[in-house]
């Protein structure tokens, strides 16, 4: 196992003798097999371990492993936590990928310029090109995970599942496993648990025969990026000097990627149309592509405004001002005026994390003392006020600043506790 990974780093030219590199340690067999090898190697190691926080107590039971391992192996040891919850709500996307944005950051801020290794396998790349096969991939999906790119570095990626935990397994070594990773409940688990096994009843050498298609794979990707690459440079911005084919496609691909948008391969057919004829396609929500004598361009609507999350139980920072929140308790609704109640919620009417934007003018909202329910619109002057803050829950508006609360949330003679709710503008006395 050592010798069959000290000639895959040779192979792709991943390491120098000796060369430190930052290892992302997980706790699972296939990053605690990684860090074992490289240190047997002789590698300068260091570890580098990302809480996602999404797991509670299994969360802190695998940070916990990590150091207790690299204590044992005198491996330094860097951790850092994530609020990949808050991440996803504020990026509006799904966890699975915002803990991939902020775990791949927090690898690049922690490896201080050092090689990262990562332990992606033989048996990942398989279960990532039957993903990649199943949503239309071409080449480069199913070229699957490449064992470099960049300052990262994949010395395991040659090796089997099985491969690893009979090694581990042989020099007495234990590791973590992700409860997750069991339940057959998202595409990825899915493949892994019910396909990949149903594959290996037709073929028990399933792995090994996919090694062989994986590197041709990876060696036409590789010539067809090159290709694609060069054609961009020599074509002064004319795609129509591209010959029609694979390299017009993956020039096609690669200027998508540089604009954050996933290529596919109804994407690349409609580019190569409107090459032909000019015009303008809405190629992803809100973005544009414009296509004039063989150039493109693209053009994009204005962006959303960006929303916050909060619990209500912290200080939450906000361009030019700063939502505050004061508990109240215990609460005497008799010692408060009808004026300052209005901004002053139930405390046992609101839970878990909440929205913050500034205001639309569509929301409607029935404000405590009302009587009604209105539109924001009606309740304010929009135009003059479209700087200010509305805090919603998942059944609507429960906040206007200046205007006042929702009357679902309001306080009465059986609330508890209160919480009062001030936005206050920075270098400014203005409490709203």
């Amino acid at each position: 196992m050592i010798d069959k990974v000290s000639k895959t780093i040779e192979k792709y030219s991943m390491l120098s003798p000796g060369e430190s590199v930052a290892v992302g340690l997980s706790g699972g067999a296939d990053s605690v097999c990684l860090l074992l090898i490289l240190k047997n190697l002789g590698y300068d190691v260091r570890a580098l371990h990302i809480n996602h926080g999404l797991r509670g107590g299994e969360s802190d039971r695998d940070e916990d492993f990590c150091k207790k391992l690299c204590r044992g192996l005198s491996v330094p040891l860097e951790v850092s936590r994530e609020d990949v919850k808050g991440y996803c709500g504020k990026n509006r996307c799904s966890i699975e990928l915002g803990a991939r944005e902020l775990r791949y950051k927090a690898l690049e801020r922690m490896s201080q310029g050092f090689k990262i290794a990562l332990a992606h396998t033989l048996s990942d790349c398989l279960e990532t090109s039957v993903f990649n096969m199943s949503r239309g991939g071409g080449t480069h999906g199913l070229a699957s995970i490449p064992p470099v790119r960049g300052n990262i570095v994949r010395p395991l990626i040659d090796c089997t599942r099985s491969e690893i935990e009979d090694y581990l397994k042989t020099v007495g070594q234990e590791y973590v496993t992700d409860s997750t990773n069991l339940i057959p409940d998202c595409s990825r688990n899915i493949i892994r648990l019910n396909i990949i096994p149903e594959l290996k009843k037709i073929n028990p050498g399933l792995e090994s025969a996919y090694l062989n298609s994986v590197r041709a794979l990876r060696e036409d990707d590789e010539f067809i990026e090159k290709s694609a690459e060069k054609a961009l440079s020599e074509c002064g911005g004319d795609f129509t000097k591209i010959p029609d084919g694979a390299v017009l496609s993956r020039a096609l691909s690669v200027i998508l990627r540089q604009e954050g948008i996933e290529p596919s391969y109804d994407r690349i057919g409609r580019a190569k149309e409107m090459l032909k004829t000019g015009g303008r396609i809405n190629i992803k929500k809100g973005v544009y592509m414009v296509f004039s004598s063989g150039k493109i361009s693209f053009e994009r609507d204005e962006e959303p405004e960006p929303e916050y999350i909060t619990d209500l139980k912290h200080e939450l920072r906000l361009p030019e001002k700063t939502l505050t929140v004061t508990k109240i308790s215990p609460f005497d609704i008799s010692r408060y005026q009808k004026n300052e109640l209005r901004f002053i919620l139930d405390l046992c009417k609101v839970s878990g994390e909440y929205t913050v934007r500034h205001v639309r003018g569509s929301e409607k909202i029935r404000l405590a003392g009302r009587g009604m329910t209105q539109t924001v619109k009606k309740l304010m002057d929009v135009k003059a006020r479209a700087r200010d803050y509305v805090i919603a829950d998942g059944e609507g508006v429960i906040y206007i600043e200046g205007v006042g609360i929702s009357e679902r949330v309001s306080c009465t003679e059986e609330t508890s506790s209160g919480l009062r709710i001030d936005i206050i503008k920075e270098n400014e006395n203005d409490v709203r």
